[in-house]
């Protein structure tokens, strides 16, 4: 069996590419199967319920000695399941400038820079002569207008518009379709930040510091660094414990109006974050406001020269 998953608690993009390229091998012959594993969030929720529709399995434990797998939307060992063992991956799709491939000795590698994972799986339909089930478009669409905030992150390109516009043709969805998407993504309150933030943290050791990214990308983000900020500080400080991180930061992007905030809660993650950001004007519980969207991908390289 080979078996198609993303990284950890995935977001849209991981959960729309295991589920729709799982479906292309079956349609070329090969068994497979769409898992994952950790928590699902608002977005995979609300396309979830607007389908009916969820072909993948949820997967916890040892896999049988002849199983073999493909990565979507992930390169680095440290974030997938630890039971699958990386010379047990034979393909791997990811779109992040930062990836581990090395470390996947028996994998054909498609790393290329554009806004969404699902945008490579699309090409791969196109390029196999295939059409994505109507559920399988929904996925895929969605994961590239999340992933690219409405076509409007730093990294989006031609080939985002393309796939996306290919992929619609196949989905059957109403005008206010990405309204609603976004809508229910940004249903963040004092009972699920927390949550929220967990599900979307992205962890990464580099010159062995454990730095966090903690990410939200909603409606009126702002929201989140006043009305919500002791709840933030606290969640912060938890994720920061929890998961014994050196440097944390949380980073917000505003689907609307297309802007990112910055949150820190000490100074050494404010001194770090503020090199890779190339600004002075970061500090600690003050929430930095920048008039563009900045990508958390983009942001990982740059530590790594910060902490020279």
């Amino acid at each position: 069996m080979i078996y198609i998953t993303a990284y950890n608690s995935p977001d849209l993009d991981g959960i729309a590419c295991s589920i729709a390229y799982s479906e292309l091998i079956n349609k070329l012959g090969k068994p497979a199967k769409a898992i994952y594993s950790g928590d699902l969030g608002l977005e995979v929720e609300f396309v979830k319920n607007f389908t009916n529709n969820f072909p993948i399995e949820k997967r916890a434990g040892l896999f049988e000695g002849d199983a073999q797998f493909i990565l979507v939307d992930v390169s680095n060992p440290d974030d997938i399941d630890p039971n699958i063992k990386p010379e047990k991956v034979i393909e791997i799709f990811d779109h992040r400038e930062l990836v581990f491939t090395e470390k996947f000795i028996n994998a054909q590698t498609t790393i290329e820079r554009v806004g969404s994972c699902a945008t490579l799986i699309i090409e791969q339909f196109k390029e196999h002569n295939q059409t994505p089930s109507q559920n399988a478009a929904v996925y895929l669409y969605s994961a590239i207008v999340s992933n690219t905030t409405n076509f409007k992150t730093p990294d989006t390109n031609q080939r985002d518009i393309d796939a996306a516009e290919w992929v619609r043709g196949s989905a059957s969805l109403p005008s206010d379709y990405v309204n609603q998407l976004f809508a229910a993504k940004s249903k963040i309150d004092t009972t699920n930040l927390y949550f929220a933030l967990s599900q979307d943290l992205k962890i990464q050791t580099i010159k062995d510091k454990k730095i966090g990214i903690a990410q939200l990308e909603i409606t009126n983000i702002e929201r989140i660094t006043t009305d919500l900020k002791n709840e933030l500080e606290n969640a912060l400080f938890k994720i920061k414990i929890a998961e014994q991180i050196d440097l944390i930061i949380f980073q917000g992007v505003d689907v609307i109006e297309g802007n990112t905030i910055f949150y820190t809660i000490d100074e050494e993650s404010s001194t770090i974050f503020a090199k890779a950001l190339e600004t002075q004007d970061l500090r600690p519980h003050a929430p930095l406001k920048i008039n563009k969207i900045i990508l958390r991908k983009s942001i990982l390289p740059k530590l790594d020269r910060a902490m020279i």
